[in-house]
């Protein structure tokens, strides 16, 4: 065999495997709902007339969720994480229902009061779990109504079960991280 047919027979077999791994490749791909993704909302709450700056980081898989809630600390400049729940995620046409199997909040810095970002999750069954849902008044399922328009996420939830979301935080828009 001549060097130039060595050569026509490796680039032909480099075609050959390629074509093969990105056909399998592709055939492996399907396409994940428009909702899956990492999304952020920057909120202020107000407590005591002392305005608290937030930021909620939502990450959503086809059948799962993890909810980051960190709090602004301007003595540092930075976001520290603060409450993490996480848990069960299904969707039926624009209706999301969550299910949370963990919830979790920060220790605190004694001396400032600001949470430390060392977050300890309790799983579902336990009594710390209850007991951080008890205290946070929070329901454990909630279902939302949802749109995406673009790279925003909008979520509505009837927080108080009057019927509308016209109540403070019952409609969080979202930005795609």
């Amino acid at each position: 065999m001549n060097n130039f047919t060595l050569k026509k027979s490796y680039w032909l077999i480099v075609a050959f495997v390629s074509i093969a791994l990105l056909s399998s490749c592709k055939s492996d791909d399907k396409n994940s709902p428009e909702y899956v993704g990492t999304w952020v909302a920057t909120l202020t709450s107000t407590d005591n007339g002392n305005s608290i700056q937030m930021k909620d980081v939502m990450t959503l898989s086809e059948s799962g969720f993890s909810d980051l809630y960190q709090v602004y600390n301007p003595r540092t400049n930075k976001y520290t994480d603060y409450i993490k729940i996480g848990g069960l995620l299904s969707v039926s046409g624009s209706t999301m229902t969550i299910k949370a199997t963990e919830i979790g909040v920060s220790t605190f810095d004694l001396t400032t009061g600001y949470p430390t970002g060392s977050i300890t999750t309790y799983k579902e069954g336990s009594s710390q779990f209850e007991s951080l849902f008890t205290l946070s008044g929070q329901a454990k399922t909630q279902k939302s109504e949802y749109s995406i328009e673009g790279n925003k996420l909008t979520v509505k939830t009837d927080n108080n079960n009057d019927g509308d979301y016209t109540d403070a935080d019952e409609i969080i828009v979202y930005t795609r991280i």
